[in-house]
């Protein structure tokens, strides 16, 4: 080798040594500006400090010793849990092209199969279009819709009438109480049709599973994706029987309530729903002719966003109730003043309605309250970093599993001063920081592109929940036969969504109004909000 070649091989060389060191210099310095967090295990990392249930109080002890953005690692992945809203709305709303994906999970989306929906699916897209047409805020303010949700409002308010004796019980089954709404909205199931195909009982258990599938840590194959390879049948395996008898709920659900909208298609007859919309809107034949025989990808959409919308409401708009429960329970102060803005307000002879919530603003920031006081998910689903970015100094790594800890959000002292306390005040003074609190509230739906799409719909659906049954309940706790104490609640929390098992709760009837279940509002309402039938056969 002559000497300018030796020359070049050793300048090449030491540009390459040094390109390799500044690279690793630069790596060094980015991981040790990583953000604070728990100290961690070998291998396992802080999979062992993350409780079971209730992790977001966990994540706000954190909050409190490390700061607003968190970093910790579980079995290798790197996690970030955001505690404030202004580093959320920084990351999730205005870095939303880095921070919109969500990560692969393995347990909840691949072995159980939510991948298909709620938020994993290719065909997202799709999703969100059919989701903003039928539940956006123009689509709520439509007639036929808050009709619907009225008319389906008064038979929870019958079932309440007929057996309030029973009014724990139908807060401890959940879903009980509000399901039949979402059901006639999503798939046009009439709530007096008594339930036929279990679908209560079916989107319970589903969703309780998609709880435990996606609790952060609780599955080692989510940070050991080759485990999912091991057969259901090996001893050691009960994950993969626990993701299979949920698969098999979860097909229950796809399943059962399309086939029921799909008969009522082919009977020519049929409740508008927003399932029924969807296929009208996407069935046609290859002259572009409207049909009624549905492509297979038209079918598959369909039934996963009615799954995921149905399931969703069905968990989440419950929790509000609940907490709303708990709530007047605990605070009959509050309770009182709601009740005498309604009887200010509204006719003695007629229920609130969802149109007027303008005249209620006490009951809007009561409704508000619930959403920030015990927020349905608290931490929100999970994002996931698409490329190396850095934040006020934080470097947070490509593939990092992002949370927004709604809990902390909604709890940020700042924000709401006091804010273990149900205080609906706290929205309707007339200062910035009222404002900024009722702007805050919406994140209590999510961030940026992944933010809740049947937000607006479960807010009408909470208020007018809540305005009646203000209107012709109250709601106080039970008496202690034997000491003749006033009993506390005792409360609960089940799984990744935060629904309330309330024990120990008590409604009555109020003798405060004349209303019964022939009322003449009631009754005005039914037969102003009777859905036609719609001839689907193609013209």
């Amino acid at each position: 080798m002559d000497t300018s070649a030796l020359q070049i091989f050793q300048a090449a060389t030491a540009c390459s040594l040094l390109a390799v060191l500044l690279y690793m210099s630069g790596r060094a310095t980015q991981e040790r500006r990583r953000p604070p967090g728990p100290p961690g295990l070998p291998i396992v990392g802080n999979a062992l400090d993350i409780p079971t249930d209730r992790q977001w109080l966990k994540f706000d002890d954190w909050r409190r010793e490390y700061g607003d953005i968190i970093r910790i690692t579980v079995l290798g992945q790197p996690q970030i849990i955001l505690s404030s809203l202004k580093v959320a709305k920084d990351l999730l709303d205005s870095r939303g092209s880095i921070y919109s994906d969500r990560p692969p999970a393995v347990m909840a989306g691949e072995l159980v199969g939510w991948n298909r929906g709620l938020g994993y699916p290719a065909t997202q897209m799709q999703f969100r279009r059919a989701f903003h047409r039928f539940m956006g805020p123009k689509a709520c303010e439509q007639a036929e819709l808050r009709e619907m949700l009225e008319r389906e409002n008064i038979s929870l308010l019958r079932k309440l009438l007929e057996d309030p004796a029973e009014f724990s019980d139908h807060v401890r089954r959940r879903v009980a109480c509000t399901s039949s709404t979402i059901l006639a909205i999503t798939y046009g199931y009439p709530s007096d049709a008594g339930d036929p195909l279990n679908l209560v009982k079916i989107a319970e258990d589903a969703m309780h599973g998609f709880a435990l599938a996606s609790e952060p840590g609780r599955w080692w194959v989510d940070s050991f994706p080759i485990l999912k390879l091991i057969p259901p049948s090996f001893p050691y395996a009960s994950f993969r029987r626990e993701a299979q008898r949920m698969r098999e709920v979860l097909d229950e659900l796809y399943n059962v309530p399309f086939d029921y909208v799909k008969a009522q298609i082919y009977s020519r007859s049929f409740q508008p729903s927003f399932i029924s919309s969807y296929l009208l809107e996407n069935t046609h034949d290859a002259k572009g002719q409207r049909s009624l025989i549905p492509t297979d990808e038209v079918e598959q959409i369909a039934k996963a966003a009615g799954a995921s919308l149905y399931s969703g409401g069905a968990e989440t708009t419950p929790s509000a109730l609940n907490s709303f429960f708990l709530a007047m329970t605990l605070y009959p102060d509050v309770q009182a003043k709601a009740q005498a803005e309604i009887d200010a307000a509204i006719s003695s002879d007629v229920l609130p309605r969802i149109s007027d919530r303008r005249d209620l603003p006490y009951v809007s920031a009561l409704v508000k309250e619930l959403w920030r006081w015990n927020p349905s998910v608290p931490l929100g689903l999970p994002h996931v970093a698409s490329e190396d970015d850095m934040y006020m100094g934080h470097f947070i790594e490509k593939g990092s599993v992002v949370w927004a800890n709604i809990w902390s959000i909604m709890h940020e002292e700042t924000l709401f001063p006091d804010p273990s306390a149900f205080k609906p005040e706290r929205f309707l003074s007339e200062t910035p920081r009222s404002a900024e609190a009722c702007e805050a509230i919406e994140s209590s739906f999510g961030f940026g592109r992944r933010i809740c799409p049947g937000m607006f719909l479960a807010q009408d659906s909470v208020f007018l929940a809540v305005a009646t049954i203000l209107r012709i309940f109250a709601i106080s706790t039970m008496t202690d036969p034997t000491t003749n104490e006033e009993i506390i609640p005792e409360v609960h929390y089940d799984g990744f969504i935060s629904i309330l098992d309330i024990i120990a709760s008590h409604i009555e009837i109020t003798g405060s109004t004349d209303y019964n279940p022939e009322h003449d509002g009631v009754r005005w309402i039914e037969a102003n909000s009777q859905s036609k039938s719609m001839d689907l056969m193609p013209q």
